[in-house]
């Protein structure tokens, strides 16, 4: 389905807008998924065609259901959505409404839907950095036994201290004691040291860092 308005006046319509979103809501809640990938990845198309508040805070609230509700398969193409419209997520009105759709999939009881929520949030750290749940949420994610789960929790992580610095007060004893645990696989555990590079003005931490860099 395209999204080009079909003229330049219709294109300021907001009524027009709205009608393609609805129309992208139907098709990712067809019973074929590649009509629904499809559909996923028309987003970006149409809000970079119509970035106005009030169809940008539409948009990522049904794509917040969506990822709520969906398999995995379509989890993975909503975060890449939020990653490439990042652009957008300024203009999102309903902010604490959104992350709370996401924390529904990251206290679930699927590692992998938990291992999406995680990248979701950093893709979109620049709107969710700053609240607590989501620093908690990510806080917890560090006693997971699963690797992947543990390394999209530094990487996000990573991501959040670009918009909250202070988030390492919460999280940095967390990150050593990981970093320091024998029992987490190596390759883990360099991801973990690595994870201090957005904020190389704590000298303690760094410090530590640099000592386990030479272990």
């Amino acid at each position: 389905m395209s999204t080009v308005a079909p003229n330049s006046d219709t294109a300021r319509s907001s009524d027009w807008a709205f009608k393609q979103l609805f129309k992208l809501e139907s098709k990712c809640r067809s019973p074929t998924p590649a009509l629904q990938v499809e559909a996923i990845g028309e987003f970006p198309k149409l809000l970079d065609q119509f970035p106005f508040p009030t169809l940008v805070s539409s948009a990522f609230l049904k794509l917040g259901d969506l990822f709520r509700s969906s398999p995995n398969s379509l989890r993975y193409h909503i975060a890449q959505v939020f990653g490439a419209s990042q652009q957008h997520l300024a203009q999102i009105t309903q902010t604490e409404e959104l992350l709370k759709r996401i924390l529904v999939v990251l206290y679930s009881n699927d590692p992998i839907a938990r291992v999406l929520a995680l990248r979701l949030i950093g893709n979109a750290s620049l709107i969710f950095a700053k609240f607590p749940e989501a620093q908690h949420s990510i806080l917890l994610r560090y006693q997971s036994s699963h690797p992947l789960e543990i390394v999209a929790a530094v990487q996000t992580t990573e991501s959040m201290l670009s918009y909250s610095p202070e988030f390492l007060e919460v999280v940095w004893e967390t990150v050593l004691s990981k970093a320091d645990d024998p029992d987490v696989p190596d390759s883990v555990r360099v991801q973990l040291i690595r994870s201090d590079t957005t904020s190389y003005s704590l000298l303690t931490l760094n410090t530590y860092l640099a000592m386990c860099c030479t272990i």
